[in-house]
């Protein structure tokens, strides 16, 4: 019986030992579980924070963001910090870099212009085929002979470095701001380019890794292609008809258009693996080219999303990279990077743009124009995966070439292409265009002054239709639109752009207006209305503020009742005539037309926003003002018009003598109170002239008052300033109704007098 229970104990402690193991070992099962899930997380985490922050940073400093993004996963990665450690993704990483590459090729779809196609589309079909080819076969051929690679390996490592990529093109052109042929060129081939090179680099990869004849693989790539463009084509559809038949909310429109791209692009990766890239990119173009509602919303939606997966992608992909590999590249590597910037570029250009209008200069930038991006990264990190068991020398080899032609293309080209462009002088000419929000009548005089000036074109757009309406009459470009609605603006308005004016009489449109533009036009081009009393919160928002002392619409209200007036000028006559109320709108010196940091020293033309009052003291030299004694008017006219040759070279004497007689002996100009208005239009002048003769003792105009003429204001204006000369007519009939004012002008003694006491006169409203 002792023996039996201890035997029985013994069972027992055993038992309890061998749980105790099992427990022991489960528990570290799932302590090592949550460790790999906690370094998976926060190798995601610390790829999505670094990435954003250094693009951030790359941004500011106005450097490609690849650069830091390259050298940051490398320190971050096992070689240096060790932070992050993408071995603990497992797949995960491919399916992260999967979903990131269609993100970024869908936004690229959709910022396709169809018009810029169909102005260089013989350049970039032959990029898209031709190119393709020579880029390819040109690189490959530098790797057999240079490196002694394989014939497949060396196609393989060819078809790598196909891809240019919106992801590098599109923030270098938005920086250096190129001709327009020249950026829809380079855009038009960094997106479509991107399908085509992985499909041809999926070829290369599976002849090299699958056995099968050749003509198996090619049909392959050709069902790939068939499926991308028939799916995306026939998906890009649908989302734009929702889109369009408003069945998905506003608010969310861009989710659904982002979960719909990655839906086509699963079910394209279904039915034909790496499909979907074609049809992301098909999909976003046809919906680009469709442009529903909300277009805009979800393009800005899109281009964050594709920035967030730029950065994750670049930094998990480079922090596997290792120094030693690159240096083991060699010269052979200097070589054959060498041959793909300066020798095989240059030839694809040359054989693409053969026979186009494309100058030599924008030929030689073109050439040296193409950067490799993250799609290049993302296919050597797969394939170099897939390899390394079995090919791991190739595997290294692969990857390393392929973001060592990134790095170096990305440097180079993005640091020097600003100075290429200038020094090759294809850089786009600076938009003058103006847009100006608001038709109302002060919004029409001032694109009337723009015009004139010749320092671009203005586009007025408005939703009040009567003001529509009335600046088409008056022959001004319009639009019945809402400015801060970009998708409903023509495309072809955009590049002629260059100046907004937002002058409604809501100064939170006007800063909403600015904000929205902001992401065409510079900040310093930005104007908008607002009052002194703008909140602070409104401060810190785009656009520079003007015109603060006049409220636009009130303003328009008062032009239109005739209480107050537009007045163009010259510069140099008004330094020290300024009526109150005179409000400074724009000024046109040196070239420059600027409506704010109004300067009255040098030359040029003004216009002005005035309260009605008396105006003529503005347009009144001292100079001017003069007391003769003479007996007929034939003899006044041709003293004063002698006497105006002085400050007025430009006036003609006999033509414009001739037609005051003429006007005197058909339509007499006295007024009675022994005033008189002799006027006229002179083509040669560029402002209203206005001169004050007294003759104390008088010649006999035959007034209907009887009363000899005393006091004469001769008014001559330029035919293109009828409102001004107007208004000046107005002043003096206003005075030679006033009996007392008359007799004090005509007993002032200096000039000094007679124009302080005009300065004096008050208008009916004050």
């Amino acid at each position: 019986m002792q023996m039996c229970a201890s035997q029985i104990d013994c069972a027992f402690g055993i038992t309890l030992l061998r749980r105790c193991y099992i427990n022991i070992q489960r528990q570290k099962e799932r302590t090592n579980h949550m460790n790999a899930t906690i370094t998976s997380l926060t190798t995601i985490i610390f790829a999505m924070f670094v990435g954003v922050s250094l693009s951030v940073i790359a941004r500011h400093m106005r450097i490609p963001p690849m650069a830091p993004l390259l050298l940051g996963g490398v320190v971050l990665g096992s070689q240096f910090l060790g932070i992050i450690d993408t071995t603990v993704l497992g797949d995960g990483l491919k399916v992260i870099i999967s979903l990131c590459v269609a993100i970024i090729l869908f936004e690229g779809g959709l910022t396709l212009d169809i018009a810029g196609f169909k102005k260089s589309g013989g350049i970039i079909t032959r990029l898209l085929t031709l190119g393709i080819l020579i880029t390819w076969f040109g690189t490959a051929l530098a790797v057999f002979l240079i490196f002694n690679y394989s014939l497949s390996i060396s196609l393989l490592a060819g078809s790598l470095v196909i891809v240019t990529g919106p992801t590098v093109i599109s923030p270098l052109l938005q920086r250096i701001k190129v001709k327009e042929n020249l950026h829809h060129i380079l855009h038009w081939e960094s997106v479509l380019i991107d399908p085509v090179g992985v499909f041809i680099a999926i070829l290369c990869f599976e002849w090299l890794s699958i056995h099968g004849a050749f003509w198996h693989h090619f049909g392959q790539f050709s069902f790939r292609f068939l499926i991308g463009v028939c799916l995306g084509f026939f998906g890009g559809m649908v989302i734009s008809q929702l889109l369009r038949r408003k069945w998905i909310p506003e608010e969310q429109a861009n989710i659904f258009v982002l979960v719909a791209a990655l839906l086509l692009f699963g079910l394209s990766e279904f039915f034909a693996h790496e499909a979907g890239i074609m049809t992301v990119v098909v999909a976003g173009l046809v919906l680009g080219w469709r442009r529903p509602e909300r277009l805009g919303h979800i393009q800005q939606f899109k281009s964050e999303l594709t920035e967030l997966s730029i950065a994750i992608l670049f930094i998990l992909l480079s922090a596997n990279l290792q120094m030693s590999h690159f240096i083991a590249l060699g010269w052979s590597g200097v070589a054959v990077i060498a041959i793909v910037i300066f020798v095989i570029r240059p030839l694809n250009i040359a054989v693409s743009t053969l026979k186009s209008s494309l100058t030599l200069k924008e030929r030689l930038f073109l050439s040296w124009v193409a950067p490799r991006g993250v799609v290049a990264a993302s296919m050597a990190s797969l394939f170099a995966l897939q390899l390394s068991d079995t090919q791991p020398q190739t595997a290294v080899f692969l990857e390393t070439f392929a973001f060592a032609v990134i790095a170096v293309t990305v440097l180079l080209q993005g640091f020097l292409s600003e100075y290429v462009a200038a020094w090759l002088d294809v850089k786009a000419p600076t938009q003058q265009g103006w847009l100006i929000v608001g038709a109302h009548a002060l919004a029409r005089k001032v694109a009337e002054f723009i015009q004139k000036s010749g320092k671009g074109r203005c586009f007025l757009v408005d939703t009040n239709y009567d003001d529509v309406l009335t600046a088409k009459r008056e022959g001004l470009t319009v639009l019945h639109e809402d400015a801060t609605d970009l998708d409903s603006f023509p495309e072809h308005l955009f590049p002629q752009i260059g100046n907004v004016l937002a002058i409604t009489g809501n100064r939170t449109l006007n800063a909403n207006v600015c904000e929205k533009w902001q992401q065409f036009v510079p900040k310093e081009r930005l104007f908008r209305w607002s009052s002194r009393r703008e909140p602070k919160a409104h401060k810190k928002r785009a656009g520079i503020v003007i015109w603060s002392d006049v409220r636009p619409d009130v303003a328009s209200a008062n032009l239109l009742d005739r209480e107050a007036v537009i007045i163009k000028t010259r510069i140099e006559r008004i330094q020290e005539k300024m009526i109150p109320g005179t409000v400074p709108l724009l000024s046109y010196q040196e070239s420059h037309l600027m409506p704010h940091s109004f300067s009255w020293s040098g030359e040029g033309d003004a216009l002005l926003f005035q309260p009605l009052t008396l105006h003529l003291p503005f347009f009144l030299l001292l100079e001017n003002i003069l007391s003769l004694q003479v007996n007929s008017y034939s003899t006044l006219i041709e003293t004063v018009l002698e006497h105006a040759r002085q400050t007025h070279p430009e006036l003609p004497f006999e033509k414009t003598r001739a037609l005051l007689l003429e006007q005197e002996h058909y339509f007499p100009t006295t007024l009675g109170h022994g005033v008189a208005i002799p006027h006229a239009h002179c083509a040669d002048l560029k402002e209203p002239v206005c001169i004050i003769v007294r003759v104390p003792s008088g010649i006999n105009m035959h007034a209907y008052d009887g009363e000899f003429s005393r006091l004469f204001f001769i008014l001559l204006s330029p035919p293109a300033d009828p409102e001004t000369h107007l208004v000046l007519l107005a002043d003096i009939a206003r005075i030679a109704s006033d009996v007392e004012k008359v007799r004090k002008l005509i007993e002032l003694k200096s000039p000094h007098d007679v124009a302080n006491f005009l300065m004096g006169i008050k208008s009916p409203q004050s």
